[in-house]
């Protein structure tokens, strides 16, 4: 996990060829002023479980890179936890498709469709 989704609290629970489920219990700094969860906290939770997902079939020794996120909030969540479910709609040399749903007391909540780019590590340093 990236130290930004170990700030959110998001958890990798299912790891399969091309598919990644991620959770996460709901907190107080996930909500915006009106004590909604802020949109930002969905998106960021299905940008996570599509990388996942990626990570599981990219090339050896390759990273990848969110390139677009398309997100359409469909319900506010009412319950205490987030999971989205991500798939791998299409794996080419370079691009990586992924959809993804965002479910909350099993409720749909949220879909978004993301691409990343195949790309070479950053260096350290």
């Amino acid at each position: 996990m990236s130290p930004y989704g170990d700030f959110l609290g998001i958890q990798i629970g299912e790891l399969a060829a091309g598919r990644a489920v991620c959770s996460m219990t709901l907190m107080d700094h996930h909500l915006n002023n009106g004590g909604r969860v802020h949109g930002g906290v969905l998106t960021s939770l299905a940008d996570t479980a599509a990388g996942a997902a990626v990570r599981t079939l990219r090339p050896e020794g390759k990273a990848s890179a969110t390139t677009d996120l398309n997100i359409a909030f469909i319900r506010p969540p009412l319950g205490d936890t987030l999971v989205a479910t991500a798939q791998v709609i299409h794996a080419g040399k370079a691009l990586f498709r992924t959809e993804i749903a965002v479910h909350s007391d099993d409720k749909l909540v949220a879909k978004a469709n993301a691409t990343f780019m195949i790309v070479s590590p950053m260096a350290d340093g």
